[in-house]
């Protein structure tokens, strides 16, 4: 379910790359502005995989009190 939301990540991070790619053109200068939106890209992935496990938990939680027996 939360795939796209993973898609939308890597679109907006790869946007952020080449336009910081573009401004700053100097590798030393660049490389820990690079590193923080790889830090980013990675918080964001991981809150996104936490949401999708809380998510299935609770479904399979609802299901079980909902189901018929």
């Amino acid at each position: 379910m939360f795939s796209y939301a993973n898609s939308f990540i890597d679109t907006l991070q790869a946007v952020n790359s080449n336009a910081l790619k573009t401004i700053v053109t100097d590798v030393k200068v660049r490389q820990p502005m690079q590193d923080f939106i790889d830090a980013q890209t990675t918080f964001a992935k991981s809150m996104t995989d936490i949401a999708d496990k809380f998510y299935g938990q609770v479904t399979d939680q609802v299901e079980k009190f909902t189901s018929k027996k």
